[in-house]
Order: structure tokens, then C-alpha cells, then sequence
């Protein structure tokens, strides 16, 4: 029977804190394993076992997965991208490449084709046969992949700066190149691609590309200041020197601007703009604005160093740390609703927070060997799970599985969510 964690719930959700982790973790010794047919075995914290896990021969360590419609992508040391049945875990195709793959693949959620970068250097456009479809040699042993339905952005992390670049997903034409002041890529929508771009050693604009081709829709004036930049298809979002300032997407037109302070060092964009800061008690808050006119609604404390913050149309789920009673740190998770209301905060088991994702019943954060998952309504924790062999984990969560790559075992499972 599913063990739960130590602790009580209070009527609002939260969780009093009152075990330390070495409690939580206690009971491991007394936690079996089950032999999955073609699968390893896998001992976990809560009673929950893998649909399937897959180990590849020859792969001693995994890549990040992504998930379509039908298959599991995920990318291997032995330099071979893997398309594994979702049902099953067998493999439905295999493509080798120059060089091991530690980039997550992306892929439309069907038909293909499936887009992977290797330490090659090289971009790979693979059909859902396992067939190259193109190939575009590169010198980047690092990169990060955005896919819309119109485009395949490459940031590649070679020096001196870094560059990106848009190829069309079936051709592999290049659409545009060009150096970047951006780690990330949250700019990218099926309209507009918007990024920082560097301007001299101390200055930098926001600037937005047609994804067609790559010429300038609309670009700010150059300012000395690095911003933190968002976008989505209705708004884009900077920060600029204690300022934030809200653009119309179309045109670059200045919608509203609105003093911040020392504030934005996260920014997401949902139902309301939401910015970190990190105040001088060592504490960390979520700060939400309206959209429309750039008005602070409210402010909420959270644990401090907020790592992850995520949204849905009427809730922001907040993934950040707190002291733990016996040492180190532990992960928590707030839920806001839409007014700042506190629905219930959790502190995990986990000795970290370094992700959270949301479905329509659950939320799954996650650490790099470990994740729990709790209930969406009221925090409570369900299962977790930290795998016997301490390989790190990437994950990949959709609304009725959990999908983990075991980076340092070369193997993928598949978790029951519910």
C-alpha cells in the first residue's frame, strides 16, 4: 500500500512541518522492488512502480526526453536519438549521429520530424521512419532547441557569443542567424521571435524577428541595462533598470510602464505578469501585475530562492527552498490563486527544488535525482520517488504519466501519475 509522507495537513492545505528529512526517508529499508518484465527494477519511496523502464545497451548515460503523441525521444551516449513506444517502451526508431546527445530533442506531437542536436556540433532532422531528413553541420558542443509549427530555433553556445539560429522544420533552410544576449529561449511564439540582442560591451535592445525569415519587426533603443524579456503571442515584457515595461507585440509600441525596483529576476508570463524578488530578510516573494495596464495587484512571500514559477488560467504554482530542521534545504511549493490568496503551501521531502510542472490533478516538482507528486487541489503529497542508483533524473510530466530519462544509468521510464 502507497505510504504517505509524515505530517499534517491543516484545513487550507498547508502542511505543518513537523518531521525532518532523514525521518521521511526512514523507512527506505523496508521498501521492496518489483522485476518489470524487460525493465530493471525500481525501488521508490511511495509504493508507485514504472509502467515500463527501458535500459539501452551500450548507453551509459541519457539524455532529456520529449514526448509526442505515440513516442518517448530521447537522446543517448552511444550517439543514437531513440523514438520508444509510449505504451510499452520498445523502440519504434533509432538514429545515430556524430556524437553523444545530452540536448532535449524536440517534435511536433505527431508525424514528425523530430529535431536533435548532438555534441557533434551538428543539427539533425530525423522523419518518423528514423531517416535523415537534413543536416546542418555546426561547431557547438552545447545548444538548446524551441520547436513551433513553423520553426526550429537553435541557441548555440559556442564562443565568442551566443547564436541563434531559425531553420524551417522539413527543409532545413536557414531563415536567420544572428548573436544573442539570451540563455534562454522565451521569446519564441508562432508570430514573433523576440530576444535581447547586444547592441556594444555595455548596451542592448530588444529586438523581434519574423519567424518567416528573420527580418526586424520592431526593435527598442539601446540601452545600457541587460533586461530579462518575455513573451507571449499578446504581450511582451521586459525589465528594464527598476522598470517594467509591457510592448504590443505587433509593432513594439510601448503599452504601459510601471516602476518596480529591484525586482524581475524571474518574469513569466500567464493570466498575469509575475516577477521574483528577493528581499534583503533573506525571504523570497511573487509579485503579480495586470496585464492590460501593468497594476501591481499583490505580493506574496514564498521560501527563499524562488527557482520555478508556474502558470495556469486561475492559479500560479511557486517552487522554491526553505531550512531544513536537520541540515541542508528542502523544496516547497505555494499555490496562489488569481487575487493572492494562499490555497496551501507544502514543504517536500525533496533536499532541493529545481522544477515544477502542473496538470489538471497533480503537481509534480522535481530535483535532479528525485520528485514527489501532490494533489493539485490541496498540496497533499500522493507518492514520490528517488531512484536506488542516485542517477540524476530528467523528466518530462504530462497530464496522466511521468516520463524520466536516467541520466547517468542510459535508461527511460514511464510513471502512472495518478
Amino acid at each position: 500500500m502507497p505510504s504517505e509522507r509524515s505530517g499534517r495537513t491543516e484545513s487550507d492545505g498547508t502542511r505543518d512541518r513537523n518531521v525532518s528529512r532523514r525521518e521521511v526517508l526512514g523507512g527506505l529499508a523496508a521498501v521492496g522492488s518489483l522485476a518489470i518484465a524487460g525493465c530493471s527494477a525500481i525501488p521508490d519511496l511511495g509504493g508507485r512502480r514504472p509502467v515500463w523502464r527501458r535500459d539501452i545497451d551500450g548507453a551509459f548515460m541519457a539524455g532529456p526526453p520529449a514526448v509526442t503523441d505515440d513516442l518517448v525521444l530521447t537522446g543517448m551516449q552511444d550517439k543514437a536519438l531513440y523514438g520508444l513506444r509510449r505504451e510499452d517502451g520498445s523502440t519504434a526508431l533509432r538514429f545515430e549521429t556524430g556524437g553523444p546527445i545530452e540536448t532535449r530533442p524536440v517534435a511536433p506531437p505527431s508525424g514528425g520530424p523530430y529535431h536533435v542536436h548532438s555534441t557533434d556540433g551538428d543539427l539533425y532532422a530525423v522523419d518518423s521512419s528514423g531517416d535523415e531528413l537534413w543536416r546542418d553541420e555546426g561547431t557547438a558542443h552545447r545548444a538548446r532547441l524551441v520547436r513551433t509549427e513553423s520553426l526550429v530555433a537553435e541557441l548555440d553556445f559556442a564562443p565568442p557569443e551566443n547564436t541563434l539560429t531559425g531553420y524551417d522544420p522539413q527543409t532545413g533552410d536557414r531563415r536567420f542567424e544572428l548573436a544573442v544576449s539570451s540563455y534562454l529561449l522565451d521569446g519564441l511564439t508562432d508570430d514573433s521571435v523576440v530576444v535581447r540582442v547586444p547592441v556594444s560591451e555595455t548596451e542592448s535592445r530588444v529586438v523581434s524577428l519574423s519567424p518567416s525569415d528573420g527580418s526586424v519587426r520592431w526593435r527598442t533603443e539601446p540601452e545600457r541595462w541587460l533586461p530579462n524579456v518575455a513573451a507571449d503571442s499578446r504581450l511582451v515584457v521586459a525589465v528594464w533598470d527598476g522598470t517594467l515595461v509591457a510592448y504590443e507585440p505587433s509593432d513594439g509600441n510601448v503599452r504601459w510602464r510601471t516602476p518596480i525596483g529591484d525586482a524581475g529576476r524571474t518574469m513569466v508570463l500567464g493570466s498575469q505578469v509575475y516577477l521574483t524578488r528577493n528581499r534583503a530578510d533573506g525571504h523570497a516573494e511573487l509579485l503579480a501585475f495586470d496585464r492590460e495596464t501593468g497594476e501591481k495587484l499583490w505580493a506574496n512571500l514564498a521560501g527563499y530562492m524562488i527557482r520555478t514559477v508556474e502558470t495556469t488560467n486561475d492559479a500560479v504554482f511557486v517552487g522554491s527552498r526553505v531550512d531544513d530542521p536537520d541540515g541542508g534545504i528542502l523544496g516547497r511549493v505555494d499555490c496562489f490563486g488569481r487575487d493572492g490568496t494562499r490555497r496551501w503551501h507544502t514543504v517536500t521531502g525533496l533536499p532541493s527544488l529545481d522544477s515544477l510542472a502542473v496538470t489538471d490533478s497533480r503537481v509534480v516538482p522535481a530535483w535532479d535525482r528525485g520528485f514527489e507528486v501532490l494533489a493539485r487541489e490541496t498540496g497533499e503529497t500522493r507518492w514520490a520517488y528517488e531512484p536506488e542508483s542516485h542517477s540524476r533524473l530528467s523528466l518530462r510530466v504530462e497530464s496522466a504519466s511521468v516520463f524520466a530519462s536516467y541520466v547517468g544509468d542510459g535508461a527511460v521510464a514511464r510513471f502512472p501519475l495518478d
